[in-house]
């Protein structure tokens, strides 16, 4: 038998701790049965939990993938729009992180699942043939019970009829008569007694062997269970482990993920940004003119305060200066 525990000889094994002095008391065995239900109820209820976990990952995966789907990147440049795209990148990326990780708590499942059942199956066998030789134990106990007490009473019968024949023996007015069938009835009733002692006597012979026979498929089974709980803690610890580890391997490769993403967002710098779109798009640098204001009975006519020199009416030459006393003359016109 395998040993789990090594440490100290002080340890006690099933075989050691789950006898009961009653000859047909089980409380031993029947804790040992229920430590193997509920052994089995905690597989269940771990094989459960991977399960809905397998599903729980694969619900992620599947919506993170449509959220990558549905991501669109084209509406942003330079380093800010390589980092969007990186991101949306990586999201498909965890999600097929989270995409694996439900096969693997698949996998945990079923091969978990087949343990528990490999288990149930070999618990089963042991448990049946232990409760066998139980219920055999307890048919021949009560076949004993009921031919000791026959016994018992026979061998009342028989004091009676030794103490009466006795008794009318020793009287002096006692018939010859009487006194056989006093005689005959002791008889009787010894030859009843030691009959009833061999039928006892062969039930205890016949109750023990089948104790020796229970005694030692008991302690076979509490060994083989002792084994089987053994291994299933094992298991467990196993595969709860696992789980652990599916665990970090996906917070590993989601931080490579994130961290894809952080190196492109380090290089995403504002001036550059902003830089990059002025260089991809710009239509111009030159503004447009001010609209003037036209006055329909004097294009020429404008407020002053649009007026430019560009749009400010020509200035006519100065005049001549007229001498006094003189005519005026045609050389003193205005010339337009």
């Amino acid at each position: 038998m395998t040993k789990w525990l090594s440490s100290s000889d002080a340890w006690l094994s099933f075989s050691e701790a789950f006898w009961d002095s009653d000859i047909c008391g089980t409380i031993g065995w029947d804790r040992i049965c229920k430590r193997m239900k509920d052994g089995r109820k905690v597989c269940t209820d771990v094989v459960h939990y991977l399960k809905d976990r397998a599903k729980a990952e694969l619900e992620y995966s599947r919506a993170l993938a449509n959220l990558a789907r549905k991501t669109d990147c084209k509406d942003e440049t330079g380093g800010l729009g390589e980092s969007w795209r990186v991101l949306k990148d990586q999201t498909v990326r965890i999600a097929e992180v989270h995409n694996e990780a439900a096969t693997m708590f698949g996998n945990l499942e079923q091969e978990l699942s087949k343990f528990n059942e490999d288990q149930k199956k070999s618990k089963q066998v042991i448990d049946d043939n232990v409760k066998k030789y139980i219920s055999l134990k307890r048919t021949e106990h009560q076949k004993l019970m009921n031919i000791k007490k026959t016994y018992n009473d026979k061998c009342k019968e028989y004091n009676n009829a030794e103490e009466q024949f006795n008794a009318q023996k020793a009287a002096v007015t006692t018939k010859k008569n009487d006194l056989d069938k006093a005689e005959k009835k002791k008889i009787k009733c010894d030859a009843d007694r030691k009959s009833a002692d061999v039928s006892y006597k062969s039930a205890v012979e016949t109750l023990e062997n089948v104790r020796i026979r229970w005694e030692n498929e008991m302690e076979a089974g509490c060994n083989q269970f002792e084994a089987l709980e053994g291994t299933r803690i094992d298991k467990l610890r196993d595969c709860l482990w696992k789980c652990t580890n599916v665990d970090s391997l996906a917070c590993l490769k989601h931080d490579e993920c994130s961290e894809a993403v952080r190196l492109i967002l380090e290089k995403c710098d504002v001036s550059n940004d902003l830089q990059d779109f002025i260089s991809t798009n710009q239509s111009g640098s030159k503004r447009p003119d001010p609209v003037p204001y036209e006055n329909y009975y004097n294009p020429m006519a404008l407020p002053p305060h649009i007026r430019t020199p560009s749009n400010a009416p020509p200035l006519l030459p100065a005049a001549k200066p007229i001498r006094a006393g003189m005519p005026p003359s045609p050389n003193n016109k205005k010339i337009s």
